[in-house]
């Protein structure tokens, strides 16, 4: 693919700034979706591209996911890496040393929340499973057919709001249900000011990224992968359009240090 003009244009602005933060989702983005996703595989160049940026000079550089903070690291093979990883759509991140704590209520809610979709996944067609995070529980689709993962996703909806004080995400074949409030938005502004970025950049192709190109603004550089209704500002086909754009960003930020000119 050759990138789009706008967003070279807006890629050499942000990579001008004094200060920045570039973030991305995993799946979709820096992993092409695979059937299995414990099998799930960086495109090549992406992790490299994500180290360098976090080496220069006031550059910060994060991996973003609904995946839970372990399974994180060890996919993308950044354990004591400068690239801050946040999991469990930000109720984990290694910048803050682990997940967020429960209390015993919501300790209490997360078993019995997890007990009844282990009987409701017990009792769909085969394909669908369920994974379990330290402050949530998700109900995965991937592997069936689009008409019972539609009834089955409908299924786990209707269970969760039964339950009060929940907190669901439904993405792409996905339906993840947490005792805690946490969203990519807000834990990327978190991020953001605890870093000092005067701008972000960030790539997501899932519903669930919408929370973080709506919470980011002007001047920031929001990029769609994939189709969809999006708030981004621009958009790329899919993993390997992410992966050219990401390198862009790498390269333009390294000729702006290189000149002295961020």
């Amino acid at each position: 693919m050759t990138l789009p003009a706008d967003y070279r244009e807006a890629a050499r602005r942000f990579a001008a700034s004094d200060r920045v933060l570039v973030a991305t989702d995993f799946d979709g983005v820096l992993a092409p979706l695979v059937l299995d996703p414990s099998t799930s595989s960086p495109l090549p160049g992406t992790i490299e591209d994500l180290r360098a940026l976090a080496d220069l000079p006031g550059t910060y550089a994060a991996v973003v996911s609904g995946r839970d903070l372990d399974t994180l690291t060890d996919l993308t093979g950044l354990e004591g890496s400068a690239v801050t990883r946040i999991g469990s759509h930000g109720g984990e991140s290694s910048a803050a040393d682990g997940e967020l704590a429960l209390d015993d209520s919501q300790r209490s809610h997360l078993q019995a929340l997890t007990a009844e979709l282990e009987e409701l996944c017990a009792g769909l067609p085969e394909g669908a499973y369920l994974e379990h995070k330290p402050t949530a529980v998700v109900l995965h689709t991937r592997r069936m057919d689009q008409a019972p993962a539609d009834e089955a996703e409908e299924a786990a909806l209707e269970l969760a709001a039964r339950h009060t004080g929940l907190h669901v995400l439904h993405g792409k074949q996905v339906v993840e249900m947490s005792v805690v409030q946490a969203d990519k938005g807000s834990a990327l502004i978190a991020l953001r000011d605890a870093v000092g970025a005067h701008h972000v950049a960030y790539f997501g192709d899932d519903v669930t990224d919408e929370h973080a190109f709506a919470a980011l603004g002007e001047g920031d550089l929001t990029v769609k992968v994939g189709d969809g209704e999006t708030a981004a500002g621009f958009r790329v086909r899919g993993p390997q359009d992410a992966a050219e754009a990401l390198s862009l960003l790498r390269t333009l930020r390294e000729g702006a240090a290189a000149a002295g000119s961020m």
